[in-house]
């Protein structure tokens, strides 16, 4: 609370006690976010209690509209604040896992590694070539970095710009959407407030069945991959007593093993025990008349489950800002971040591709036999690798504020940010190019730097109101590296750091650079009559270095309109059990820059010896006369085009806003569709050019989608309420054309077959064989089994019914790999000083959507019984209806890697927490405002059919990929 007109303000503590002194005749404003602020005048009380009404709807809450900011009433595009209390505990390492599921059309995956952001997207695809992940913008300024990088904790507000008309101030990069981040300062006149979080979480694996079987699964599947020895009978049910799996293990070791009955857990010597998050935060906020401030530091510490799977963070935020005199302000909103990860991380790979029948790892002296099963390092070797991956990230925003004097509400901002990210990727494998050792270190750095004017004017007049924007700005990347490497070496003790100690003609050297700059302006105007309808129109101006001399520049305009209905006096006469009812409707121009900084460009290659030339690697260089050394060859790597631009995407948008039954009700519905048009694609062309393909804006894509959110809050009384969320979102994409041929002349262009394209279908279709069963053993011995296929293998569908199965009759559309829809609910309970909430994230596939191949990366018959691999449902005699075909056989015509396609569907309880406040009264004898502990339990449960680690990655019955990790936190907030 702050008395009106002055400085002279307080917080209260926990229970809502306070003391202000204030003379008799003040008016004290009593506000807090989410609440519609109270004003009391004085009189002679000496007590004065307030309770303030919830803002279901916070229409007064300014949010970040880009460049600036506007009352969430003023709002005519799609702009939605994410719900940061939903977030707070869990124990995420990225801010972007911390969104996952609590804004519609914010599409967020879960994470498997250490340290890795999620992959990102609003509003699902609207590119091919392109990226499809959103903008980031932090305190005003396009973030580079990594989303990781950003510590959680000093995080004032998130903002997503989901439409065409609030996501057009950022021209040709905004066509995925926008999402806004904006760092905490000192908000509250009040004496420094010092500020600790901190957790602790134990992790362990979502999916316990993909852990290798050991001994005894091992031996059953090599009798599973040779059933004709393995099995007698003519159903080949019955065990065959003569069966002796010796003559097929590979290895003396693996031999010795299985005589001596002893077993080796490969899997437990390669993983962490006890895997967790640890964080750590401490923070010191405060403002007074003049300055206000933000410091903060951080500490993040994350051990996955397998060994060296580990990445650390250590953050250091800076926020101040100072008023110079009455009108001038200026400020520094800075962060620095530190990440050190090791990558070569012992994946399930190096325990899958040893069996566990008591290999000898070790020889008599104690030391790791280097291959104690075939040719396969010893994994124990492998985690011994020295390998260092460090990124630091410095970022800083320097800032005049200007209030004209003259001229109520015009401002000027000067931003001047920079951005210095560098990495340092070092290894070093003493065991590595035939044990003569191999090493490499690459030193990269990236420095941008932006700088933005910015001029707004914000007014009222009467019943009229303006927020105009008008930005000129300017931004340049640079960015270089350097790797040398070197193997064979004579002394391997300094391992990286002495890379010339390798063999001299076996060193190498590389080095790169880029560069790339924009230049844009935009003019925004936000118009709003009597608080009922509001007008937003935004027009912005892109130039990049990138795009083609032809297009250098692109503009990219957009309009918005907003009515609200519950303003008028026939609904206010007339409707009594509706607040709030505002219509929105927007349509507009975003790009994407498809085009990379140099591909406008024809580009020439230069090497000599084995050379990466495409997708291809070929020996390289001239020889001039016999007995001499090959000279650098050079050759064209791509011809100019003077044409190529951004894409386009064209958005239109309506939605309603509500809030009904005195705010025990309210949400958002909203209907987009959009057409991107210049779809950058690669076209063929007459090989005697040189090459064979040439990029080319020339494709088209729609979108379309529905989105809604509705909170309800059936309880609400003075110890007990309960409140939840429903969110739901459903996309479809779908290609318009690619390149307009009709070849065959049927009326409709072509697909593109090879590439998995069909016209008026959606990107990502699974196009395939379609299986309908499994051949059996009856079917043999009828001979009902075509030339090509055996038992337990797949019978798949004859399309064209020609006795043949071939790629281009027999195969067909089975489905597609993008969500049919998405939904989760977060349930809040508080009672008293406790609080429980929960949140279950899903995505479904419907009917025919949402598909993957969980068995694709499963081993051909020779290596997949060699290997000690999990369980999984394949054929045997025993299990005839299996979902995947027999260990020992595969139909060539198919491939070994050809499996069932299975829909990625899941249902999952992402977060619960348990938190207690610790009453005010209590606190305050050690001086104390605020403590509060919780516990946190997350990705709990996981419902699917999916095989394999985890369906919302997508992986499936694959070694070398990495568990989603379940984890129990305990943590802490405390305040003084």
């Amino acid at each position: 609370m702050v008395e009106k007109g002055t400085t002279n303000g307080i917080i209260t503590d926990m229970d809502g006690n306070y003391t202000l002194s204030v003379p008799q005749g003040a008016v004290i404003q009593f506000s807090y976010i989410g609440y519609v602020t109270k004003e009391i005048t004085v009189d002679s009380q000496k007590n004065i209690n307030v309770q303030l009404a919830e803002d279901a709807q916070k229409l007064d809450e300014v949010v970040v509209v880009g460049y600036g900011t506007a009352k969430k009433s003023d709002l005519a595009g799609s702009v939605v604040r994410a719900d940061l209390g939903t977030l707070q505990e869990s124990p995420n390492i990225s801010l972007g896992s911390a969104l996952q599921g609590t804004v519609p059309g914010l599409n967020v995956s879960s994470v498997s590694e250490a340290g890795k952001d999620p992959d990102m997207s609003i509003r699902g695809r609207t590119s091919i070539s392109g990226g499809n992940s959103p903008l980031i913008v932090l305190d005003g300024i396009i973030f580079r970095g990594n989303m990781v990088d950003i510590n959680m904790n000093d995080v004032e507000s998130i903002d997503i710009l989901k439409d065409a008309s609030a996501a057009a101030i950022y021209g040709s990069e905004a066509s995925n959407g926008v999402i806004l981040i904006t760092s905490k300062t000192g908000k509250v006149m009040s004496k420094p407030t010092i500020e600790y979080s901190g957790s602790f979480s134990y992790q362990q694996p979502t999916n316990k069945d993909m852990y290798p079987e050991g001994r005894d699964g091992f031996l059953r599947k090599i009798a599973d991959r040779f059933l004709e020895e393995s099995r007698i009978g003519d159903d080949m049910l019955q065990p065959n007593p003569n069966w002796d799996p010796t003559s097929h293990l590979m290895d003396r070791n693996a031999l010795d093993g299985y005589e001596n009955g002893t077993e080796t857990d490969w899997w437990n010597m390669l993983t962490n025990k006890t895997p967790y998050i640890q964080n750590h935060n401490l923070s010191v906020r405060g403002k007074n008349e003049l300055s206000s401030y933000f410091f903060s530091m951080g500490y993040t510490d994350q051990k996955n489950l397998v060994i060296n799977d580990t990445y650390k963070r250590y953050n250091i935020r800076i926020n101040m800002d100072t008023k110079i005199t009455s009108f001038l302000k200026v400020g520094v909103q800075s962060l620095q971040g530190a990440k050190f990860q090791v990558t070569y991380a012992s994946n399930s790979t190096d325990s899958g591709e040893i069996n566990d029948l008591g290999i000898f790892y070790t020889d008599e002296n104690g030391d790791y036999i280097r291959e104690p099963y075939k040719n396969s390092l010893n994994p124990l070797l492998t985690i011994q690798q020295d390998d260092t991956n460090k990124r630091y990230n410095l970022f800083g925003n320097f800032y005049a504020d200007i209030d004209f004097p003259f001229l109520k509400g015009l401002n000027y901002r000067m931003n001047f940010s920079q951005n210095l990210i560098e990495n340092k990727i070092y290894n070093f494998n003493k065991w590595g190019a035939n044990f003569t050792g191999s090493g490499s270190k690459e030193n990269n750095s990236e420095y941008n730097w932006t700088v933005d004017n910015i001029l707004s004017y914000k007014n009222k007049f009467g019943k009229h109101a303006i927020n105009a924007t008008f930005v000129y700005g300017v931004e340049k990347r640079q960015y270089e590296m350097t790797k040398a490497g070197a193997t064979n070496f004579s002394n391997d003790i300094l391992g990286y750091n002495k890379l010339d100690a390798g063999q001299a003609d076996l060193q190498t050297a590389k080095s790169g650079a880029w560069t790339e700059s924009s230049l844009y302006t935009m003019l925004r105007a936000i118009y709003t009559f009597n608080d009922k309808y509001i007008v937003t129109g935004t027009v912005r101006r892109d130039g990049f270095s990138g795009f083609g001399k032809n297009h250098k520049f692109g503009v990219f305009p957009s309009a918005a309109l907003a009515w609200r209905i519950s303003e008028e006096d026939f609904f206010k006469n007339n409707v009594d059990w509706m607040e709030n009812l505002k219509l929105r409707l927007s349509y507009g121009q975003n790009g994407n820059r498809t085009v990379g900084r140099y591909q406008t460009m024809a580009q020439m290659g230069a090497g000599v010896g084995s050379v990466k030339v495409d997708d291809s690697t070929v020996n390289a260089g001239y020889l001039f006369g016999d007995g001499v050394s090959a000279e650098q060859m050079q050759w064209i790597k791509s011809l100019a085009n003077a044409d190529l631009k951004w894409e386009t995407t064209n958005t239109f948008n309506i939605a309603a806003d509500f809030s009904a039954l005195n705010s025990r009700i309210f949400g958002t519905v909203e209907y987009y569709t959009s057409q991107t048009n210049n779809l950058l694609f690669n076209i063929n062309i007459p090989q005697m050019n040189g090459l064979d393909k040439i990029p080319s804006n020339i494709g088209k894509m729609s979108n379309k989608g529905f989105e809604m959110t509705v909170t309800g809050i059936p309880i609400e009384t003075k110890d007990f309420s309960w409140d939840v969320t429903f969110n739901f979102s459903r996309n479809r994409n779908k290609v318009k054309s690619i390149l307009g041929i009709d070849a065959d002349g049927d009326g409709r262009e072509d697909d593109l077959i090879s590439d998995k394209i069909f016209i008026n279908h959606p990107y990502g279709v699974c196009y395939d064989y379609n299986i309908i069963g499994m051949w059996q053993i009856a079917d043999k011995q009828n001979g009902l089994i075509p030339d090509g296929f055996e038992y337990g293998t797949y019978k798949v569908e004859d399309v064209n019914n020609d006795g043949k199965y071939t790629a281009d009759k027999d195969r067909k559309i089975i489905g597609y790999s993008d969500p049919a829809y998405r939904f989760s609910i977060q349930n809040s309970f508080r009672y008293k000083n406790w609080e429980f909430k929960f949140m279950i994230n899903s995505v479904q596939g419907g009917k025919n959507y949402y598909y993957g191949q969980p068995g694709k990366d499963l081993a051909n018959p020779d290596n997949i019984y060699q290997n000690n691999l999990f369980n999984f449902d394949y054929w045997t005699p025993e299990n005839p209806n299996a979902r995947y075909r027999q260990l020992g056989y595969y139909t060539q015509a198919l491939g070994y890697t050809f499996s069932p396609y299975v829909q990625r569907s899941f249902v999952r309880l992402q977060d619960v927490t348990l938190s207690y406040n610790v009453p005010a009264s209590f606190l305050s004898k050690f001086k104390v405002n605020r403590l509060k502990l919780y516990v946190t339990g997350k990705n709990l449960l996981t419902f699917t059919d999916w095989d394999g680690w985890d369906p919302e990655t997508g992986t499936g019955l694959n070694t070398s990929k990495y568990p989603v990790m379940r984890s129990y936190s305990i943590g802490l907030n405390l305040e003084f």
